[in-house]
């Protein structure tokens, strides 16, 4: 079964993989970043792997959907990445988050500061 959201970018999600295809500028940055932020903090397991990232077009593997996310969770990211720690960060949003074996990690992780002024 696939399934598609919509957004700033076009979300194909299959079996196995969250393909995320950028509509427009806001789109195509959060790709790039997306891409910025996974090879940075990777290490920490807070995000959904991020397979490849090629002109603002993102590959990750698909994670399991959350009934709610861990507040503490978002407080540590905010903390101690100095990149979300901005007002308009939607990591309060339970559908930025989802279960990858069998952890919570954040799934949308494209958003910046800058990128958040734009909408």
């Amino acid at each position: 079964m696939i399934e598609i959201i919509i957004s700033t970018r076009l979300v194909i999600l299959t079996k196995k993989y969250a393909l995320k295809i950028p509509f427009d500028k806001r789109g195509f940055l959060q790709g790039k970043n997306e891409a910025y932020i996974w090879s940075k903090y990777k290490h920490t397991g807070w995000f959904a792997p991020l397979l490849w990232q090629f002109l603002g077009i993102v590959c990750q593997r698909r994670c399991h959907e959350v009934d709610d996310f861990d507040l503490f969770m978002v407080l540590d990211i905010k903390e101690n990445i100095k990149e979300f720690d901005f007002l308009n960060c939607d990591l309060f949003n339970q559908y930025n988050w989802g279960l990858y074996l069998g952890k919570q990690v954040l799934l949308d992780y494209g958003i910046n500061e800058r990128i958040s002024k734009m909408y």
